[in-house]
């Protein structure tokens, strides 16, 4: 009976925060659509009624595509929760090279990287393997290391580390930037939290942090977040490994 009152009420927790979480995305979809597709009428508007010059028209442009890519990469991490919304969703179990995904994210991220001018290095056993969803893996391993392209500085180092925690495997991604106060921190993965900004105006975490949280659980993991304001951030990701 304790049992089944545990469970119960487990699963009534489950399914707060699922609908605090689709709640929360519908709002952000809402504000974030509201304002680009406002934004963009204003200034189309503007230049067929020549209230706005083509020399504000142009000044403004950069913002505006800003602000659409902004928009563009909110359905595009939609379209990815979506697909684990389905019924039939389960996380599979397929072995991972952590090396490969090393490799992968560097690929990636060879533009933005190049852009700033950082190095995006290795750290650990170069022969760990495991077994997890690729998918779900490398999609928080993209987030987290955009975020950290963002809130670096040019010139910095970024380290993907590697490491395994008694039945589990660690990927810790680390910048040495603009890191986190702790009320910052605390919001971090709040609809509420505030717009993060990057060393060069680039967008910050947003919805990404959110979706990561719900992947991290949804592989039965944890996530771990360390960060100091003006130092540096440590986002680690800890899974088990369903090899053993």
């Amino acid at each position: 009976m304790i049992k089944e009152v545990e469970e119960l009420k487990a699963e009534i927790k489950r399914l707060k925060q699922e609908n605090e979480l689709k709640t929360g995305w519908i709002s952000l979809l809402s504000h974030d659509f509201k304002e680009i597709f406002g934004n963009i009428m204003w200034l189309t508007e503007g230049i067929e009624n020549e209230s706005i010059s083509k020399e504000d028209y142009f000044k403004l442009l950069p913002r505006i595509t800003q602000d659409a890519k902004k928009s563009l990469q909110t359905v595009n991490d939609t379209s990815t929760w979506l697909k684990t919304q389905m019924n039939n969703f389960e996380p599979q179990s397929i072995a991972l090279v952590a090396q490969d995904l090393f490799f992968q994210l560097k690929e990636t991220f060879e533009v933005e990287l190049k852009a700033k001018e950082i190095d995006l290095l290795y750290k650990g056993d170069e022969s760990v393997t495991f077994k997890n969803d690729p998918f779900l893996v490398f999609f928080i391993l993209k987030k987290l290391v955009n975020n950290a392209i963002k809130f670096s500085d040019s010139g910095k180092r970024i380290h993907f580390e590697i490491d395994r925690k008694n039945e589990d495997v660690v990927l810790s991604i680390v910048d040495y930037g603009m890191g986190m106060n702790l009320e910052t921190k605390k919001s971090l993965f709040s609809f509420e939290g505030p717009i993060f900004q990057g060393t060069n105006g680039e967008v910050g975490a947003g919805l990404s942090l959110k979706i990561v949280r719900k992947f991290v659980s949804l592989m039965q993991g944890e996530i771990e977040v360390v960060s100091t304001e003006n130092v540096g951030t440590k986002i680690s990701i800890m899974l088990p490994d369903k090899t053993k």
